[in-house]
This record gives C-alpha cells, sequence and structure tokens, in this order.
C-alpha cells in the first residue's frame, strides 16, 4: 500500500512557533550581518539580536551576536592595533588637507615598548572662525566611551550668536586625572590663545580647576557648572538653605547676591564655609566677567556635544576621531549655508527674543535724561523696585545687560518709550550677522577614507593601552544625577500611595491603608 501526501499543514503551535538557534553559527551570524553594519555600524549586538530573531523566527544568545557582530566589524573598521596604527595616518591626512590644524598624539613607555597615551585635535577651520566669530567662552568636559577602549572623550565648545554649540577642539586620553587634562589644556592653550575675556566652563572635578589654572594661570575666567554644585551642595545640606542658591547663581549684581547669602547663611550657618572651601570658582553671574558675554550658570554647551556624538562613542579610535571631524565638517558647511542667507544687523533669533520681551510690559518710567530713566514697578507681594538705565553706557541697575549684551527688559520699556533710537544698534557686536558669518568663513577641505590616507612612520610601533576593566556591568548609557533632566523620580505604591516601593513589595496592613492616603503625584 502507498500513502500519497498530497499537502502537509504547517505547525502553528508554540513549541514550533520560534525554534532555537543552535545550527546559527558564529560565522551564519557574521554573513547576515556584514551588510547591515556596513550600513550602520553604530547597531548594537543587542538590536542586531532583535532584529535577527524577528527576520528568522529564531532564538539567538546575546553572546554568539556579539562575537557574530565583531568579525564585520574588524573588516570594515580594522582590528584593535590597526585602529591605534591608523591615527597616524589619520594625524598625516588631516595636516595635510587643513595646513596649520594641530593633531598631537603622545605616547608612553611601558617595559620597553610605546603604549597609546592620549590624542588632540584642532582643525584649522575651527579655531579661525571661533576666533573670528564666536564669544570667548569654551565649555570643557569629557565623555567616557563605550567601546573597547574604555577612554575619555574630552572637547571644547563654544557658541555663537545663535547660541548653537560650535565645536573647537576634542581628544581622547585614558583617565580624568591631572596630568591629562593638564595636556588636553596645553594643547587647547597652544591653539586658541588667550583671546580679550575667554572664559573657561568646567564641572566640579577637581582635576580640571587644577589644569586650567596651571596652563592659563588667570588669563581666562574659570566658571564651574552650577548644577554639579548643586548636586554637591543637596548631599550636605536640606530645607529653606536650597531655595536661596539658584537665585544666588541667576543675581547679576553684588547687591543682589550679597542678600541671598545673607538668607543662605541665616538659613544654614555651614553653608558658607562649605561653598568657600570645596567651591571657590565662579558660579554666579554676579561674579562673571563683563566682556564675555554668555550668562551660563551651566554647561550644558558641553552636555550637548556630548549628546551630539553618543551613537559613536563604541567605535574603534580611528573611525571616533574621523566620524567627529566628518560630523563637524558637515555642520560647518550647514551653518555658512545660512549664515549666507541672512540678512539685516542682528541675527533674527535675538530681534525675536526682544520683541518677545516686550510684550505686556507694564513698568513706570521717569525719565531723568536724554537716554537715562528710572524704570519702576510693583512685585506680586506688593514690594515697590526701582532701577536705573542709561542707554548710552549699556547699563541697567539689574545687570543683565552688562552680563548678557542683549537689551534686558528694563531697557526694552524705555526703547519702546522713547521711540527714537533703534534697539538693534544697541545690541551686542557677538550677536550681529556679520560676526555669525564671520564665525562660518571658513570651510574644511574634503578627506578621503583610509585607504586614501598618506603613510607615516613614527619610528616606533605604537602599542594600544593596556585595557583595565571597570567595575561593574559596561554600560552604554551614563547613570543620571537625581537633579538631571530626564531622572526618573522616586516609585509610588499604587496600593498605598507611599513612595519608594512598588505594589509588588507593599507590606501595608488593611488598617494602613483605611487611613488618610497622601495625594497622588500630579502629572508633568
Amino acid at each position: 500500500m502507498v500513502v500519497k501526501i498530497s499537502k502537509l499543514d504547517e505547525h502553528t503551535c508554540s513549541s514550533t512557533s520560534k525554534v532555537k538557534g543552535r545550527e546559527a553559527s558564529i560565522a551564519w551570524i557574521s554573513q547576515k550581518v556584514k551588510d547591515v553594519v556596513k550600513e550602520d555600524p553604530t547597531l548594537g549586538a543587542t538590536k542586531l539580536q532583535k532584529r535577527l530573531e524577528r527576520h528568522y523566527n529564531i532564538q539567538l544568545s546575546y553572546f554568539k551576536v556579539w562575537s557574530g557582530r565583531k568579525s564585520p566589524m574588524e573588516d570594515l573598521h580594522g582590528t584593535w592595533e590597526e585602529s591605534f596604527e591608523m591615527l597616524w595616518r589619520f594625524k598625516a591626512a588631516l595636516e595635510e588637507s587643513c595646513p596649520g590644524s594641530i593633531v598631537e598624539i603622545d605616547c608612553k613607555k611601558i617595559n620597553g615598548k610605546m603604549h597609546f597615551s592620549r590624542m588632540f585635535v584642532a582643525t584649522r577651520a575651527c579655531v579661525d572662525d571661533f576666533l573670528a566669530g564666536c564669544r570667548p567662552y569654551l565649555g570643557v568636559d569629557s565623555t567616557q566611551l563605550t567601546g573597547k577602549y574604555k577612554g575619555q572623550l574630552a572637547t571644547a565648545t563654544s557658541i555663537d550668536g545663535q547660541n548653537w554649540m560650535y565645536p573647537v577642539a576634542y581628544g581622547i586620553f585614558g583617565k580624568e586625572i591631572n596630568s591629562n587634562w593638564a595636556w588636553f589644556m596645553a594643547q587647547l592653550k597652544r591653539a586658541v590663545g588667550t583671546p580679550f575675556g575667554l572664559t573657561i566652563h568646567t564641572d566640579a572635578y577637581k582635576g580640571l580647576a587644577y589644569a586650567v589654572n596651571k596652563v592659563f594661570q588667570g588669563d581666562a575666567e574659570h566658571r564651574e557648572c552650577f548644577r554639579h554644585l548643586m548636586a554637591n551642595f543637596r548631599k550636605r545640606f536640606k530645607g529653606d538653605v536650597l531655595k536661596y542658591m539658584w537665585p544666588c547663581g541667576w543675581a547679576c549684581t553684588d547687591r543682589r547676591f550679597d542678600t541671598l547669602m545673607e538668607k543662605i547663611v541665616a538659613a544654614s550657618p555651614k553653608a558658607i564655609p562649605f561653598l568657600n572651601k570645596h567651591h571657590k570658582l565662579k558660579w554666579s553671574r554676579s561674579k562673571f566677567s563683563k566682556a564675555c558675554k554668555v550668562d551660563y550658570v551651566n554647561n550644558n554647551i558641553s552636555e550637548c556635544f556630548n549628546n551630539w556624538i553618543k551613537d559613536y562613542k563604541d567605535l574603534q579610535v580611528a573611525e571616533l576621531m574621523d566620524k567627529i571631524r566628518e560630523r563637524i565638517t558637515e555642520k560647518l558647511y550647514t551653518r555658512q549655508d545660512i549664515a549666507n542667507r541672512m540678512e539685516g544687523r542682528i541675527l533674527p533669533s535675538v530681534l525675536h527674543e526682544l520683541n518677545m520681551k516686550s510684550r505686556r510690559l507694564q513698568y513706570g518710567i521717569v525719565k531723568t535724561g536724554a537716554m537715562t530713566a528710572e524704570i519702576s514697578a510693583i512685585t506680586k507681594e506688593g514690594k515697590n523696585w526701582r532701577v536705573p538705565v542709561d542707554i548710552e553706557q549699556r547699563t541697567c541697575g539689574c545687570g543683565q545687560w552688562q552680563v548678557s549684551g542683549k537689551p534686558c527688559t528694563h531697557a526694552i520699556a524705555l526703547f519702546c518709550h522713547l521711540k527714537k533710537f533703534n534697539i538693534e544698534n544697541f545690541v551686542d557686536e557677538y550677536y550681529s550677522g556679520e560676526r555669525f558669518k564671520l564665525a562660518y568663513q571658513f570651510t574644511a577641505t574634503p578627506l578621503g577614507d583610509k585607504t586614501h590616507w598618506p603613510k607615516f612612520d613614527p619610528g616606533f610601533k605604537m602599542i594600544p593601552p593596556k585595557l583595565e576593566r571597570p567595575a561593574g556591568r559596561p554600560r552604554k548609557k551614563r547613570i543620571k544625577a537625581s537633579g538631571e533632566a530626564g531622572k526618573r523620580g522616586q516609585y509610588q505604591c499604587k496600593r498605598c500611595f507611599q513612595f519608594g516601593h512598588i505594589e509588588k513589595g507593599c507590606i501595608a496592613t488593611q488598617a494602613e491603608l483605611e487611613q488618610e492616603l497622601p495625594p497622588p503625584r500630579p502629572k508633568k
């Protein structure tokens, strides 16, 4: 008897809906992801694992996918050792295509062998444009790399008249120690010098304070990020003293600053000795230089750069340095195209800001001269206040005009009252369209791929740095502090509505649940 099967129904039971990928070898995975990583080298093993499982309906081990991704990545970017050797060719190619650029590679001799130590890059176009059109402000910070090399990516970032991020220099080194930061700052000073009003903004790390003081020796104003200061301050002090700290940082005059400091002393007498001992740098607008025309109390511009290149932090070092250069070059041309189409003396964004500030101003104005007046009003608490404004000297009693370079609301009210002066003529030159065009007058020369980079022989073989695995699980994302934006607050239990635990771990009794409950957390 012969049985003929004409059709075999597909199995739909759960046991065969997704099979384990035991037959999926590392070589098979490498073949399947080769084209994918060429298109997007930033894809990690987790995303590749989900992509393969969804496409082939199999289960794969993360470690097998990670190993399978390694081979095509090495074919694309070279091996770990080759990536450090390629830095010399990157240096030669950049110096050849953009003469005057500063590309420094420093090595360290260990047991008779030369190991990579640190690197600094500042292209000629970025430096010249910064000196010609940007405000003399540099936010300096570092972020940890997430690839095989767990070093630090250090950056120096400025801002143009539109308050847009302007990358000036970047580099890599092993750890945030005094010697590495001093070397980076020395190269930065060599690149940009000490222009008038130069301001360097950093976080609360002591190594940066040491490096700035050693290299610039008082030729630059050194600010401390107020957000990092508050993160340390909250660990020591609680209560009413906290509500005076941010207004103290925002205070633009010494009188306002001293008044708030007296309130801080009254709320917590130990706060002032703590600030004088651990936070000696400038962190209040009242102490800022009037030449820089940047009123930032936080070093957010550095965080913007770190977020801008976060998808490339796991690349090999040569690919990383070239990718950052590529993105900066593209950004410079995009901004140059915008600058060439601009018209008018003052930047449109600044004019829009002044127009928004001029709405619904209800101030009392007493003229004391052709270009001077007293501006007064009443606060919500019913207190009277009054500030003097001098248009000719570009000053206001609140101090905001002197610090930022843009007329404050009190000056705008006087301009609206007089109606015979053009407010554009009293905005600082840093916000002019001409300065913005100078900030993007140069563009970098295009650079070919690695196969076109000239060969360079330093006279010795540079070996990659010794790897030191940090404690804990390797992380791609930085753990945010409690005060940072995007940081989730305490969990609130949906059963007892108390904070600090979730419903699954709630141990409240029925009697406790029947008591008066706190109101739920308001939605943002």
